[in-house]
Order: structure tokens, then C-alpha cells, then sequence
């Protein structure tokens, strides 16, 4: 069974597709199910990100993830989204079936990778 935010995200998938030209892309998979995510980045000087797309593979729990993801990150800094805590980051999928945790993995693993990128400012 799928939560409220798993069906509308997985339903209403937000910023799908690719930049022309991204400051950063990011690509991770999981191994176990076969999931895997591109995600596209633009930011700013400042490390404010202007815009994000992806592209995601796998079941609809891992599309709506990202889709929430990209979502919470759209025109915040980077350097903010580092301190987002893991609490914080559980409460963006709501509340999970044991077989749809791996997907709280790969929100993880979103908020990791993203990390601030050198030649910077903070924002």
C-alpha cells in the first residue's frame, strides 16, 4: 500500500527530464532492486540551486522519491540541504511499508551526494 505522498508523486511526477547544461549530475542506483536515478543540478555561484530534472528507473515508490526530492531541493543552497537531518529527511516519504524502505536509502544517498560542491559560496 502506497502513502498519500508516494501515490501523488509517483502519479504527478515533478521535474522529470534533463538540464542542457547542469552544474552537476548525479547518478545512483541500488544494486538490490535495480533502481537507479540521474538527477541534473543547476546552481548558482552561491550554491542556491536554480533548477533540477531527472530521470529515474525502478518502482514507483523510488520515482515518487525522487520526485519529492527534487521538489524539497528546487531554490534552496546546498550548504543548507547539508544540515536537513535524518529525521527530516523520514518525514519527506511518510510512513513506509517495510518492502518500499530501500527508497528512504536512496533519499539518503540524494541528500549525500549532493554535498557542496567546491568553488562555491555559501549562501
Amino acid at each position: 500500500m502506497y502513502n498519500e505522498i508516494i501515490t501523488e508523486h509517483f502519479m504527478n511526477p515533478r521535474n522529470i527530464g534533463e538540464l542542457e547544461h547542469p552544474s552537476r549530475v548525479i547518478k545512483i542506483g541500488n544494486a538490490v532492486c535495480g533502481d537507479t536515478i540521474i538527477l541534473h543540478i543547476a546552481y548558482n555561484n552561491n550554491q542556491e540551486i536554480t533548477d533540477v530534472r531527472y530521470k529515474a528507473y525502478g518502482c514507483a515508490t523510488s520515482i515518487a522519491t525522487v520526485s519529492v526530492f527534487s521538489e524539497f531541493i528546487q531554490n534552496k543552497c546546498i550548504s543548507d540541504l547539508s544540515a536537513v537531518s535524518e529525521t527530516e529527511i523520514e518525514a519527506l516519504l511518510g510512513e513506509l511499508e517495510p518492502n518500499q524502505m530501500h527508497c528512504l536509502d536512496i533519499m539518503k544517498e540524494l541528500f549525500k551526494e549532493l554535498g557542496i560542491p567546491e568553488g562555491t559560496n555559501a549562501c
